[in-house]
C-alpha cells in the first residue's frame, strides 16, 4: 500500500457514490470500505436503507435514503416454503427486481445531485452487485441529466460467483463442481433448465426496467449480466473459498475478505465476558480450560427452532464447553419453554468479531456474512442452511476444508453434536482455517481495492 499515497497525490480524487442493497449483509462490507475512502480523503455519497442511515453517516458519507423494504410478510413466507434454485429464483424477483424503480430512481437523482454539487469532477459507482439499480442503464434507460455516459463503476459482489459455468453447477444443488466430462454434460443441462425456468424473470424485468425507459429486452442470464457490470466485479474472499472454473470471467477480481473491524470503543461486554476472557488466558493444553463453541442464525430469515434452539440442546449437558448464541435482533429473547444448559451463554446482538476471537467452532446457517467472519477469524465452521444462497455457500465452505456442511435446514441435535465433536477433535479443520485466514490477508483487500479505485482517476 505504499504507492498509494503518491498515487493519490497526483491525481484528483474522484467523487465515489455508493449504493447497496438495503439488507444487512449487503451493507456491512460496503460501509466499512466507505470508512476507509473516507479517511483517504474521498467524498462519498451512500444510497441505503434507513436501518443503515447511523453507520453510513458514521463512517464519514453522506446518506440517502431509499425507502424500498423487502421484509414483508409475502416475501418471508414465500422463502421460508422453498429451497435452492426455486428459493433463488423466487428471491430475485419477488426482492431484487421489485427493489429496481425505488433504486434506480434514487440512484439517479443522487448521480445529478452529485454532478450539480460537484461540477467538473469524475464520478465513480460503487455499487454492491445486488443493488441492482444501474441494470436499467444496460438496457436503455437515459443517462441522468449531466452525464454523458454512465460513470466507471466498480461492481462488489458479496455473496458466491452465481455466473454460468461449464465446471460449475448453477445454484440449488449444492454440488462440487464437475471433475469429468460426464459430470460437465450434467452441469450444462442443470444450467439449460435455470435457463428455461428464468425466461418469465427476464420478461418481468423488461417490463420493469421498460417502465424506467429502457428500449431493449432482457434476453440473458441475470447474474450473467450482473457480475459483468462496469470495469470490475471485486469478489470479497480469496480463490480458494470458491469453486474453481476454467471459464472464470476475465472481469472478477478476488480481493480478499475485508481486514477485522477495530472494535468499537463504547462496545458494552456481558456482565460474565470476565469467565471468556480467563479461560481464553489458559494454555491451550491445560485440562481446565473449555473450549467455545459459537452459534448464531443470520439477521433475516431467522427461526431459532432450525438451528439455534436445536444446537443450544444439543450441547446443553456438555461440561467442557461455553455455548455463546446471538439471536439476530436488539431486544430478542429465546422462548420461555426452552430450557438452555448452564454451560449457555445467551445474547440478543452482539459483535461477532469480539466472540469469535475467543471461539473455537461457529455453528451458523451459512449466510456468507457470517462465513466472512469465520474466515477472518481463522475459525472452523459447522454450517446448516438451505434457503437463498446458503446451501452454496456451506457447500464451498466444505470444499474449501475449513467447515462441516450438514446440508439441512433442520439438523438433528446428534448430527449437530457429531459435527461440533469432529471439528474440536481433528486438527485439519482450525489448521486449513487458519491457512485460508492467511490467504486472505496475503490478498490485502483495502489496499487492492484503492488501487483499482485510483487507477481509474
Amino acid at each position: 500500500m505504499g504507492d498509494i499515497g503518491s498515487l493519490t497525490t497526483q491525481k484528483a480524487k474522484p467523487i465515489i457514490v455508493a449504493v447497496a442493497f438495503p439488507a444487512f449483509g449487503h451493507n456491512s462490507g460496503m460501509i466499512y470500505i466507505s470508512s476507509h475512502l473516507v479517511k483517504l480523503g474521498f467524498k462519498v455519497y451512500f444510497v441505503s436503507g434507513s436501518d443503515f442511515e447511523g453507520p453510513i453517516k458514521e463512517s464519514g458519507a453522506q446518506y440517502i435514503e431509499n425507502t424500498f423494504n423487502f421484509v414483508t410478510p409475502a416475501w418471508l413466507e414465500g422463502v421460508s416454503k422453498l429451497d435452492g434454485t426455486d428459493s433463488f429464483l423466487f428471491a430475485l424477483k419477488e426482492v431484487f427486481l421489485k427493489s429496481t424503480p425505488t433504486g434506480f430512481l434514487v440512484l439517479r437523482a443522487t448521480l445529478e445531485r452529485v454532478r450539480d454539487e460537484n461540477p467538473g469532477r469524475q464520478v465513480v459507482i460503487f455499487h454492491e452487485s445486488m443493488a441492482s439499480c444501474v441494470l436499467p442503464y444496460y438496457y436503455g434507460a437515459p443517462l441522468p441529466k449531466g452525464y454523458d455516459q454512465l460513470p466507471k463503476m466498480i461492481n462488489f459482489h458479496t455473496t458466491i460467483n452465481f455466473e454460468q459455468s461449464s465446471d460449475v453447477f448453477p445454484i440449488g444443488p449444492a454440488l462440487p463442481p464437475a471433475t469429468s466430462d460426464r459430470e460437465r454434460a450434467t452441469v450444462k443441462e442443470m444450467w439449460d433448465s435455470v435457463i428455461s425456468k428464468s425466461t418469465t424473470l427476464n420478461d418481468y424485468a423488461s417490463d420493469i426496467y421498460k417502465a424506467l425507459g429502457a428500449t431493449k429486452d432482457v434476453t440473458d442470464f441475470y447474474f450473467d449480466r450482473l457480475m459483468n457490470i462496469g470495469e470490475v466485479t471485486l469478489l470479497p474472499y480469496s480463490p480458494s473459498m470458491e469453486f474453481p472454473r476454467s471459464d472464470l470471467n476475465p472481469k472478477i477480481r478476488f480481493i480478499g475478505t475485508l481486514p477485522v473491524k477495530p472494535t468499537r470503543l463504547d462496545l458494552v461486554y456481558p456482565y460474565w465476558w470476565p469467565e471468556i476472557e480467563a479461560n481464553a488466558r489458559l494454555p491451550v493444553d491445560s485440562t481446565d480450560r473449555k473450549k467455545v463453541v459459537f452459534i448464531t442464525q443470520g439477521t433475516v430469515t431467522v427461526d431459532h427452532t432450525e438451528l439455534l434452539i436445536p444446537a443450544l440442546c444439543a450441547l446443553a449437558s456438555r461440561s467442557d464447553l461455553i455455548v455463546i448464541a446471538t439471536l439476530g435482533s436488539r431486544g430478542k429473547t429465546l422462548p420461555s419453554n426452552v430450557k438452555v444448559g448452564a454451560n449457555a451463554r445467551i445474547l440478543d446482538y452482539f459483535s461477532y468479531d469480539a466472540v469469535l476471537q475467543k471461539a473455537d467452532v461457529f455453528v451458523t446457517n451459512g449466510g456468507f456474512g457470517s462465513y466472512s467472519h469465520g474466515v477472518v477469524h481463522g475459525v472452523p465452521m459447522v454450517l446448516a442452511g438451505a434457503q437463498l444462497d446458503k446451501a452454496d455457500v456451506s457447500a464451498r465452505a466444505e470444499y474449501c476444508g475449513i467447515a462441516i456442511d450438514l446440508k439441512t435446514q433442520n439438523p438433528t441435535e446428534e448430527a449437530l453434536v457429531e459435527a461440533v465433536d469432529k471439528v474440536l477433535r481433528e486438527p485439519k479443520y482450525r489448521m486449513r482455517s487458519v491457512e485460508i485466514k492467511k490467504e486472505n490477508e496475503a490478498l490485502d483487500a483495502l489496499g487492492t481495492l484503492e488501487k483499482i479505485l485510483l487507477s481509474y482517476a
